[in-house]
């Protein structure tokens, strides 16, 4: 058989690709614009492989910034070609890419009826860790595989079951449903007690828009449900209040914060003013404790932005990090790319201090005593 050529995909294969994605899928099909917009992408390598001048099939890997985890995204082989060793070897190229991005653990979604492509992935080494509910446009289900291509140095952290924000100011109260459910399975994680919890925790006003939530308010509302709670916050005041453009708007969020000071005395929740380091939150975390840690968003999506994110575990070389954040609409992430995903210690040390003044918080919970 003549040799099986990888190599990363350009303009001129666009009608090769449409051919194959065409022939291969019914549903969910990718159209020829979004391919294109793949080839032109900083963080997305498509691969075709080709033998006797013929695209034969593709593979196509998309990563998020600062984040030390891929995702296959789609790979398809023509069905003439099917069973010669194509699809792994086109596996094999993904694996590559992933690690030459510095991403050391693929992920995928797979159809659970796929026999041929479930038995591909498992024979190389994947394994299901999850199911997504209603993922494909004919609300069938999908199949998640991960796998890490360097396990000698990854530990994985306990699953965090995912919960998606709804609203572009609520990552606070998504990410607390997530830490109380991990604790407690019985706490229901749906809509209402997403818009309950922002409504408890909002600081009213942030830069423009709704409110987003603080370490006090999120912290409280933990509290009333049964959580013991404990908070860090490197400043003695309100968060944010400098970004807050009108006067009587930042006197709202000052009444607020120190409202919710009042009330965090009043219920004996510690609360630690001071810089802090992925040290103490780490020693937390093997005490039992969940974190809610608030991160710059800009280090992943390039928005100048703060955003609430659960610590799903550790090891010597990332932390793990599960974002209630799948971006926005155009953009091909899924809840799969955002559990306990891997970002290195020193890249999040950074994503943990927001802002010119570097401002940090999180929220520790964890089940109450007796």
């Amino acid at each position: 058989m003549t040799k099986l050529d990888l190599r990363i995909a350009t303009d001129g294969d666009l009608d090769a690709l449409c051919e194959i994605e065409n022939s291969s899928f019914d549903i969910d099909r990718l159209s020829r614009r979004a391919f294109k917009r793949f080839l032109g992408s900083e963080t997305a390598r498509l691969c075709v492989a080709e033998r006797e001048g013929v695209v034969v099939g593709y593979a196509l890997v998309i990563f998020r910034s600062n984040v030390a985890m891929a995702r296959l995204y789609s790979m398809a082989v023509l069905e003439a070609r099917r069973g010669q060793g194509i699809g792994r070897a086109l596996l094999t190229r993904a694996e590559e890419l992933s690690l030459d991005f510095g991403a050391p653990i693929l992920r995928l979604e797979v159809n659970p009826d796929n026999e041929t492509a479930i038995g591909l992935f498992k024979a190389a080494g994947y394994r299901e860790f999850a199911l997504y509910p209603d993922y494909y446009p004919d609300h069938s289900d999908a199949l998640r595989m991960e796998r890490v291509l360097v396990p000698q140095s990854l530990r994985r952290p306990s699953p965090i079951h995912f919960y998606h924000q709804t609203m572009p100011f609520t990552c606070g109260p998504a990410a607390l449903m997530m830490a109380m459910n991990a604790l407690d399975p019985e706490i229901e994680m749906d809509r209402n007690q997403e818009i309950a919890l922002w409504r408890e925790a909002t600081t009213v006003f942030m830069t423009s828009g709704h409110g987003g939530c603080g370490p006090l308010g999120l912290g409280l509302a933990a509290h009333k449900r049964g959580f013991d709670v404990e908070v860090l916050s490197s400043r003695d005041g309100p968060l944010f209040v400098d970004t807050v453009r009108k006067p009587k708007n930042r006197e709202v969020v000052e009444l607020v914060h120190y409202d919710f000071a009042r009330q965090a005395r009043e219920a004996g929740i510690p609360v630690k003013t001071g810089p802090f380091s992925i040290a103490e939150i780490e020693e937390r975390s093997k005490h039992g404790k969940i974190a809610l840690v608030l991160i710059s968003q800009y280090r992943i999506y390039g928005d100048k932005i703060p955003h609430w994110v659960v610590v799903s575990g550790f090891d010597d070389r990332y932390v793990y990090v599960t974002d209630p954040d799948i971006g926005e609409d155009h953009e091909p992430f899924s809840g799969s790319d955002c559990v306990s995903t891997p970002i290195l210690r020193n890249e999040f040390d950074l994503m943990v201090r927001y802002g010119r003044d570097k401002l940090q918080a999180a929220v520790f919970i964890e089940k109450r005593a007796g």
